[in-house]
């Protein structure tokens, strides 16, 4: 009975070490994050120690537009945290030279984007208005499983079209606000037509 167990036991621990895909990120001081505070307001490096930075991947056969946008995506790990100045991951942050892209294998192409956002919890951004951003999504080869991961971020003037370039992490108002202001506008533009045709 111990020998089947003991069996069953390196049988799990053999699966679970299943070899994977990894990414480094290689941020920098010449490829930081920029961040919008308010819609309109000026475009800085400024961005809020500890926002949460994932990288999202998948293989779907429609390709880049698969991935675009806030919630789509496969998170490829633990979200790493930014330091001071939009650099990141921060002292003691997933992110370092080896990051697993969890459900891959080394040596596989994927579809891959860098999100960033402030608040929400450390899988995805939630609540009502929302500090997002992301990058284009980039098609990259993963590397080994023991690293070094495969490089996916580049400064704003790099060429690699296999690598990420920073982005704005801005205010997106919850679609709600968007119809509460259209509807007012309506209403207002309403009662400006009656009341000059009273007149």
């Amino acid at each position: 009975m111990k020998k089947v167990f003991l069996t069953l036991a390196i049988v799990a621990i053999a699966a679970a070490a299943q070899a994977q895909g990894t990414i480094q990120f290689l941020n920098s001081s010449l490829s930081r994050l920029l961040y919008q505070e308010f819609i309109g307001g000026p475009i800085t490096t400024a961005v809020p120690v500890g926002t949460h930075v994932g990288a999202y991947w998948g293989m779907d056969a429609a390709g880049a537009t698969a991935i675009v946008g806030q919630g789509r995506g496969s998170l490829a790990g633990p979200t790493s945290l930014t330091a001071a100045g939009g650099i990141w991951p921060a002292a003691g942050s997933p992110g370092g030279a080896v990051y697993p892209v969890a459900g891959t294998q080394e040596g596989q192409r994927v579809w891959l984007k860098i999100a960033a956002w402030v608040g929400g919890t450390a899988e995805a951004p939630i609540g009502g208005d929302v500090i997002y951003g992301e990058s284009s999504v980039v098609s990259v080869i993963l590397g080994p499983t023991a690293g070094p991961g495969t490089v996916v971020w580049q400064s704003s003037t790099g060429t690699s079209p296999d690598r990420a370039k920073p982005f704005v992490i801005a205010l997106i108002p919850e679609p709600s606000i968007w119809s509460i202001g259209v509807l007012g506008l309506a209403t207002f533009l309403l009662r400006r037509r009656k009341s000059k045709s009273e007149c």
